[in-house]
């Protein structure tokens, strides 16, 4: 709910979306709105943001001690963990930032702390660290991950959830015995929680279209009761701030219930959140694509069916009508002899795959592009500094490529023609409030602004935001105030970067004949300790391979088999990487489709990718606007070119 925008332009809002809150032994909560840090006293509803120097604030958790915080924080490619000293606002690191650390929890002590760090491939494994020395040691080492630890009230005993070959373990490890499989499920386990009295464990399972809490009593037999059964609990531990009481986070509020109560009360807060954006500006016109070096005259391409990415099947028996490398008609399968017919008889036509924001090194050159175009990738968006060289030479036949869209930080970013067709962002808060104006400049050309942190995005008003991991939609697939707010058109547009070493099947990708003509990574990190459930962001989702560390092309092969694997179709994660990336960069109709008045960008694939997403890979040909390539030929122009040199 949206209380007021008050004269001064500066947005009130009272609910957030996917909020983690707690509890300091005063009453004092913190919670991670919006990516920043808010405290909220215990005798006043208004919120104040603290700073932090933190990119982006998730899941706070006040020491025993209430004096200090510790937090996940980081950009859509690396987790890390901090503490904040809350009177002196002096901070540290906890763990090494060379990986992933999730889920810290304080001994009751305070000295200490346990979390989960992902430092090797086993996956993720539970830490401990004390604070005052730095020195780490590992608790867990199985295979699998060890994730979100918490502390029993005494700092005796600690539960963690452990996944492992799809099963999701609840496991209890009481000082001086075994681990104790407290249950065992195929449906995701989060968030356990201690009662301060050690009686029983609070956790939450998933449930239909959202998540549930349950409790299990530490009793001889255990015994596993549904505890919550409200409408869009969000993904956080509940907080119990004595035995009789817990605190907890749905449907955009922060609640309390006492334990013997069948019904909660709402914490209230409200939180000054920045300027209310400029939604003209999100909402620019359309620009131009430019298509260098087009063919001229007409070439059907005919196929045994085609996804025009717009529907979410095949069109049967198709021809497609290209004429000077624009599509200008999708009929069905006919005598013709007014143009130069490719038949490609049974196989399958998708649209080219556009990755809307990539890593492209600068040691790329005219030869990856062949490669790219051979993964199906037939246009990128990138920062590299030859990037007009690049683009004019992949526009050609000798050395066909990708279309290279030119990204650019907002900080040498020019007004001067040609436009970038993309602008990023990065920051802290106060940073981003400043870049606010230009944004908007940026926007109003029609230029799309991507950032990398939700501080970033609410401050300096883009409507991109890099990274599902810190997503906009709740369980239950809603978005309150401070998301709705944060676009100033009632959506935020995601790139994915969702792919990691976890990922499903991501080695597979190295069995294409294309794909090991790229340099395999030394190490690819693991960054997530869960799928997230994305099919209610579908509309919203574009695909970007940026944060995944992949090789361009195959990068994004890795991101649509992460998002199926997040809940979205194979039609639906297609089109993050066609239509959906198509509007974000305000391209509208030029690419992402199969329709008249688009680019002639096609994927000829003997497959059915709308079953079976991997079978995008399984490309045979390539139409580049409007121009035929096989694989095989691609591959011949870089075994050239290599002998070349």
């Amino acid at each position: 709910m949206l209380l007021s925008i008050a004269a001064n332009a500066d947005v009130v809002i009272d609910e957030g979306t996917n909020i983690h809150a707690d509890i300091a032994p005063d009453g004092r909560i913190a919670m991670d709105l919006l990516g920043s840090l808010w405290i909220r006293q215990a005798d006043r509803v208004d919120a104040e943001a603290v700073s932090t120097g933190a990119d982006t604030v998730r899941r706070p958790k006040f020491s025993p001690d209430g004096e200090s915080l510790v937090f996940e924080t980081g950009t859509a490619d690396r987790a890390g963990l901090r503490i904040l000293r809350i009177a002196t606002g002096a901070g540290n690191r906890i763990g090494d930032d060379r990986y992933a650390n999730r889920f810290p929890d304080w001994h009751p002590g305070g000295e200490r702390l346990v979390y989960a760090s992902a430092r090797n491939d086993s996956g993720f494994d539970l830490w401990e660290a004390d604070i005052a020395t730095g020195l780490e040691w590992r608790l867990s080492n199985l295979p699998g991950d060890e994730t979100e630890p918490a502390w029993s009230g005494d700092g005796r005993h600690l539960v963690y959830v452990h996944v492992h070959d799809g099963r999701w373990s609840l496991i209890l490890r009481r000082f001086g015995l075994p681990d104790e499989q407290l249950l065992v499920s195929t449906q995701p386990i989060a968030a356990p929680s201690w009662r301060p009295d050690g009686s029983l464990v609070t956790w939450l399972t998933r449930e239909d279209a959202g998540w549930t809490v349950w409790m299990t009593i530490l009793s001889t037999p255990r015994l596993h009761r549904r505890l919550l059964t409200d409408d869009d609990v969000f993904l956080a531990p509940l907080v119990w701030p004595d035995r009789e009481r817990m605190i907890y986070t749905a449907s955009g509020h922060i609640r309390t219930r006492p334990f013997d109560a069948w019904t909660s009360s709402t914490i209230p807060f409200r939180a000054s959140v920045g300027e209310a954006p400029n939604a003209a500006a999100a909402r620019a016109s359309p620009r131009l694509l430019p298509v260098s070096d087009k063919p001229s005259g007409r070439t059907i391409i005919r196929a045994g069916r085609l996804f025009d990415g717009l529907g979410n099947g095949y069109i049967e028996d198709v021809d497609v009508v290209i004429d000077d490398g624009v599509v200008s008609a999708v009929d069905v399968r006919r005598d013709r002899s007014d143009g130069i017919v490719v038949d490609l008889g049974d196989l399958t036509l998708l649209p080219g795959l556009v990755d809307a924001y990539a890593s492209l090194p600068a040691s790329t050159d005219a030869s990856t592009g062949p490669l790219l175009l051979g993964l199906g990738v037939t246009t990128v968006v990138a920062e590299h500094p030859q990037a007009k060289e690049l683009n004019r030479t992949w526009s050609g036949k000798a050395m066909p490529g990708p279309r290279l869209l030119t990204a650019a930080p907002l900080a040498l970013a020019t007004f001067d023609d040609p436009l970038p067709w993309l602008v990023t962002v990065s920051g802290d808060r106060a940073l981003a409030g400043e870049q606010r104006p230009i944004v908007e400049r940026w926007q109003e050309r029609g230029v799309a602004v991507l950032a990398d942190s939700w501080q970033a995005a609410v401050s300096a008003g883009t409507s991109m935001l890099l990274g599902v991991d810190s997503g906009p939609t709740s369980p239950a697939g809603r978005r309150y105030a401070d998301v709705r707010l944060a676009s100033g058109v009632g959506e935020i547009t995601l790139v994915s970067g969702l792919a990691d070493a976890g990922s499903t099947k991501v080695d597979d990708l190295w069995r294409s004949r294309v794909a090991n003509q790229l340099p395999r990574p030394r190490q690819f990190a693991r960054r997530f300790t869960r799928v997230p459930d994305l099919a209610p962001s579908a509309p919203t989702l574009v695909a970007g391979s940026f944060p995944n560390g992949l090789p361009p092309g195959i990068a994004l092969h890795a991101e649509l088999r992460a998002l199926v694997a997040a809940g979205l179709s194979p039609a639906q994660a297609l089109k993050a990487a066609g239509v959906n990336a198509a509007s974000a960069l305000g391209l509208g109709p030029g690419i992402g489709r199969v329709a008249p008045g688009a680019v002639g960008d096609m994927l000829v694939v003997d497959g059915d990718p709308l079953a079976n997403v991997e079978d995008a890979l399984m490309i045979v040909g390539i139409v580049r606007n409007g121009r035929f390539f096989s694989v095989s030929g691609l591959l011949d122009r870089v075994a050239a070119a290599v002998n070349v040199e």
